[in-house]
């Protein structure tokens, strides 16, 4: 990644990245550190440079392309309870699967750079809550907006729905609502199968699902809690024990439906073609890791 020439590597707030992460309104949020200071263009972004026949003109500092993918990633809709995971923190201490699973997200990120690759465009995180299915999607995202400038987006499919029917609410198309996913080069798509999956619902996901079936240049993550047909099959866990029992249309979707019932045969098909299927399974990650704040202090 492009830095500041200026900035410390030893700066303890960003670890000499020269930016900062957080959690914005709920969203992953970019700043600069304040240890950020270029000396090329002193922070206006433009630089004179000269041309062998003596001319000189205005031109982006190198500076201008990390502020760049700081733009991208504040508008990619990360959720902000991401803003510090990485590939890197995600913990497989559970089950094999989900080892695996960020072997492969390694991989798609190695793969990504790579023109020669022949690589699936994009992978299906499917599993149980609580596994980190989001958590290694959000990380790719991430990753690859600040280090290789990718133009990404994240989407929480049945949030969108809900976006949508807000927008017929203000005379508002949906293509306004969906064109800035469809045209991501790297896009999110958290939740599938979520929701009730009327006709209109699959419409919409079978918008996104053909256009970046018939790209060559884009590529797909989904994370979903519903299974397909060989993953269930080979399951080791009960199906009733793989979703909050308080949810009760999703618990008894997931014990009845596969990832196909649950989004037709046609989205299905696309999916399968241009996709790597990871399937996970172990302990849901926050039944059994408690957040600090609810950790007991020891007594004295």
């Amino acid at each position: 990644m492009t830095q500041a020439k200026s900035s410390p590597k030893n700066c303890r707030k960003c670890q000499g990245n020269s930016y900062l992460l957080s959690n914005r309104a709920g969203r992953v949020h970019a700043d600069f550190c304040e240890c950020f200071n270029c000396e090329k263009c002193g922070g206006d972004g433009r630089v004179f440079v000269e041309k062998e026949n003596g001319i000189s003109y205005l031109n982006d500092c190198e500076c201008m392309v990390l502020k760049k993918r700081l733009k991208t990633l504040n508008g990619a809709g990360i959720p902000g309870k991401f803003a510090d995971k990485s590939l890197e923190t995600y913990q497989t201490m559970f089950d094999k699967t989900q080892k695996t699973a960020k072997a492969r997200a390694q991989d798609f990120v190695k793969d990504f750079t790579n023109p020669g690759s022949e690589s699936p465009r994009g992978l299906v995180f499917m599993g149980p809550p609580g596994l980190g299915k989001t958590h290694l999607a959000s990380a790719i995202l991430k990753k690859l907006i600040l280090e290789e400038g990718v133009d990404g987006k994240f989407v929480d499919f049945f949030q969108l729905l809900s976006d949508i029917r807000h927008a017929y609410s203000e005379d508002r198309s949906e293509q306004s609502v969906i064109n800035p996913y469809i045209r991501a080069r790297l896009l999110v798509i958290d939740e599938l199968a979520k929701g009730r999956n009327n006709e209109w619902e699959l419409t919409v996901l079978d918008q996104f699902i053909s256009n970046r079936y018939n790209a060559a240049d884009k590529w797909t993550l989904f994370t979903t809690n519903f299974l397909n047909p060989s993953a269930r099959a080979n399951s080791k866990a009960d199906p009733g024990d793989l979703v909050d029992t308080n949810a009760k249309f999703l618990s008894d979707s997931y014990k009845s439906e596969t990832l196909p019932d649950r989004i037709g045969e046609r989205i299905y098909s696309r999916m399968e073609e241009m996709s790597q299927f990871i399937h996970m399974e172990g302990k849901d990650y926050r039944h059994h890791v408690k957040p600090a704040h609810q950790k007991r202090k020891p007594r004295n």
